[in-house]
């Protein structure tokens, strides 16, 4: 079983196409899924739970389907479990910000809101989504929960950057990422337990320009036994009616230098990103790059 199993928004969609043809040779299709430990998705489904006037989720289609296949694949890792069949699996990593703009542009997109402009009907304004998702980072960091269903997904799935590793993924198999090592000069982290045969990359080394790309090609090809010259190109911004919203959100956002102190200054950002890579990322998002500073 190869499992593609992390955060929203980290090229998931890429790598179910890369494990497509080693899933072939188990006359499977991968798996995919965010979310599969009992309580994590006990709070979800709470929250879907709430009185109407908390309901601001328009379309409820993709995020109850999220619940669904999380408990499908919670099932069939115990079954894999119970057999000692181990399972192949991979998740990665994402620039905390830049994840958080593809994250309110794709609910934006697919879930969309009941009555604020954060909808596929609506005119998406720039500075209403830059607004909108200066103060999501701004509730993350104060740990501070929305009490309406739009802005509490948009809020989970954001935090998850600093919470998912520990509170799901290490949950679900057993392992702590942050006692492993993130080999740059492999551009990956590889783990092993009984159960599981774990492959973590770096989305960012999926760029065409990474420096890292080539050996990441070169790590997942073995891993997957099948040969990867590329990384497919599915669900991303640039195939989508918002492309240009999110290309304006990526020139234009920015977050105040303490939040970037705090998002950047995680233990788990600092796993995988070194003193430069962080260095860049603060500046990208900083408020001073726009004043030319």
């Amino acid at each position: 079983m190869i499992l593609i199993y992390q955060m929203a928004k980290v090229a998931s969609r890429s790598w179910v196409e890369a494990a497509k043809p080693s899933a072939a040779k188990e006359n499977s299709l991968p798996l995919h899924c965010h979310y599969v430990v009992p309580r994590n998705r006990e709070r979800v489904e709470a929250v879907f739970a709430l009185p109407a006037a908390h309901q601001t989720i328009a379309n409820m289609l993709m995020p109850r389907n999220l619940l669904r296949v999380g408990a499908s694949v919670w099932e069939q890792l115990q079954m894999a479990r119970q057999k000692h069949e181990k399972v192949r699996v991979i998740s990665g990593m994402r620039d905390p910000v830049a994840r958080s703009i593809s994250l309110i542009v794709f609910m934006s997109d697919f879930y969309g809101h009941v009555s604020r402009p954060l909808s596929p009907s609506a005119v998406l304004s720039p500075e209403y989504v830059m607004n909108a998702l200066q103060e999501t980072w701004k509730s993350v960091l104060e740990r501070r929960e929305p009490d309406q269903t739009f802005e509490w997904l948009l809020w989970y799935s954001t935090d998850a950057f600093r919470t998912w590793f520990a509170d799901e993924f290490g949950a679900a198999l057993e392992v702590d990422v942050v006692r492993g090592r993130f080999r740059s000069q492999e551009a990956i982290q590889r783990m092993n337990t009984p159960s599981a045969d774990i492959f973590v990359y770096r989305v960012e080394d999926m760029f065409a320009e990474a420096l890292g790309r080539s050996r990441l090609l070169a790590q997942a090809s073995a891993f997957l036994e099948t040969p990867l010259t590329s990384f497919p190109s599915v669900n991303t911004s640039t195939t989508r009616r918002s492309r240009e919203l999110s290309a304006e959100l990526r020139r234009q956002f920015w977050l105040p230098a303490d939040t970037l102190d705090a998002i950047y200054g995680e233990p788990i950002v600092q796993h995988f990103y070194d003193r430069e890579e962080i260095l860049a990322f603060k500046q990208r998002w900083s408020a001073s790059r726009l004043r030319g500073g």
